[in-house]
């Protein structure tokens, strides 16, 4: 199993105990907020990254990326997430739109995947000729 072994894999499960960490820690009673919105773009790039260092483990060891499962794995962790923020703490909730921007950070970085295994892809049959 050369993807287990991968650097971009254990990067990918480092980050995925950081979410888990940064989602379900009890938010601050005055609620830290640099801009408005700031969450979602948390919430987006904690999933765009997830996502990508997932997509860029498949790509290194030149295995297909199964874009729709991870879409799906990535929509059972924003689902969960969500849910065991509303369950586990007294200072969180579960939002829609929450969910919708760790989506959209996954649907992000899943488009770059396939822009990157074009190149990849490309470049390998440059080679060869």
């Amino acid at each position: 199993m050369k993807l287990m072994k991968n650097k971009w894999f254990i990067f990918a499960l480092m980050w995925f105990g950081l979410i888990v960490y940064g989602l379900l820690r009890e938010s601050p009673p005055n609620g830290v907020s640099l801009f408005p919105h700031f969450d979602k773009v948390a919430h987006f790039l904690l999933f765009f990254c997830q996502t990508w260092l997932l997509a860029r483990a498949f790509l290194v060891v030149k295995i297909r990326v199964p874009y729709m499962r991870l879409w799906g794995i990535m929509l059972i962790l924003a689902l969960g997430t969500e849910c065991a923020q509303a369950t586990f703490t007294s200072t969180r909730h579960a939002d829609f739109w929450d969910g919708v921007a760790d989506m959209f950070g996954t649907s992000i970085a899943l488009l770059f995947a396939q822009k990157a295994s074009e190149i990849f892809t490309r470049q390998s049959d440059q080679k060869k000729a």
